[in-house]
């Protein structure tokens, strides 16, 4: 494997965002590589041929097209698997990415053996084009009781879509939810993320102008179907119970057994937080009035 990184952006059904994506991750840089997985021959098929054929005399961009829809999750992990380079970012097919940015965060993780990752300031764009410049949530402290404590109390999940080690990220996992919250996937990076948060330090390029652009099409933090209260109140319960019993599988799976008898008392108290409240994310990207 090389000091190169590899742009992964999985798509389905919607190459006319995909142009926009790859518009952004396109470089003259032989440090950037992008892969694109289209999961499933549909509709949709003819117009993603016709990107693959636009920049087929790009020697750094591979297509692969998936016969049938294997799954949001596993079009993700057959990207990460295809990566051959030291280095990784995930770029949904809605989002914009900085490569000048990603090739600055590569040059820190080289220089700094105890950081797994590190991203990029986070533009919000909501659906009316209204723009919020947001500071993702790091973590650097070198102890690591207090990088899950800063997690568990004050998490977005921007660092996901930040630059990894790919060794580090293959170690991740998420095998889904319980029921009935099996077939969706709300929150399910924060999973990743612990994962990432117990190998290592999270770095933040403390640098405005290169950003991560994130396009809010659809609603980031909400429920998509229409339920009744009662039934999006137990969903949302039974989903963050589900992911703080990961975090603690994880912590355990890890031996880090002093921080998963701190995390088992405090996730009581965080759950109410949820339920009351919402978790952090939920008000940072709320809709503001105002461009930032």
């Amino acid at each position: 494997m090389n000091n190169n990184i590899t742009i992964a952006i999985p798509s389905y059904k919607r190459p006319y965002l995909l142009n926009r994506a790859l518009t952004s991750a396109i470089s003259n840089d032989d440090e950037i590589e992008i892969l694109v997985a289209v999961n499933g021959e549909d509709e949709f098929f003819g117009e993603y041929k016709k990107i693959e054929n636009k920049y087929k005399n790009f020697k750094n961009i591979s297509f692969f097209f998936h016969k049938k829809n294997i799954g949001a999750l596993d079009n993700i992990f057959f990207l990460i698997n295809k990566c051959k380079t030291n280095f990784i970012t995930l770029l949904a097919d809605d989002d914009e990415t900085n490569t000048a940015g990603l090739i600055k965060l590569k040059n820190f993780l080289l220089k700094n053996k105890d950081y797994v990752s590190g991203c990029l300031y986070w533009e919000f764009i909501h659906s009316d084009g209204i723009r919020n410049l947001l500071k993702p949530q790091t973590f650097e402290q070198n102890s690591l009781l207090k990088r899950v404590l800063n997690y568990f109390f004050s998490s977005d999940d921007a660092f996901f879509y930040g630059l990894h080690r790919t060794f580090a990220l293959k170690q991740c996992s998420f095998e889904g939810y319980w029921k009935p919250n099996h077939n969706e996937l709300a929150n399910w990076a924060y999973v990743f993320q612990i994962d990432l948060i117990l190998q290592g330090k999270i770095f933040l390029l403390e640098e405005k102008n290169y950003k991560w652009i994130n396009h809010d099409y659809t609603e980031k933090h909400y429920f998509k179907k229409k339920k009744n209260f009662f039934t999006r109140v137990f969903k949302y319960f039974i989903r963050r119970l589900n992911i703080y019993y990961l975090y603690l599988y994880k912590i355990l799976a890890k031996r880090h057994y002093y921080i998963l008898i701190i995390a088992f008392f405090l996730i009581p108290f965080l759950l109410l937080r949820d339920i009351f409240f919402r978790e952090p994310i939920y008000h940072k990207v709320k809709h503001k009035n105002k461009t930032d």
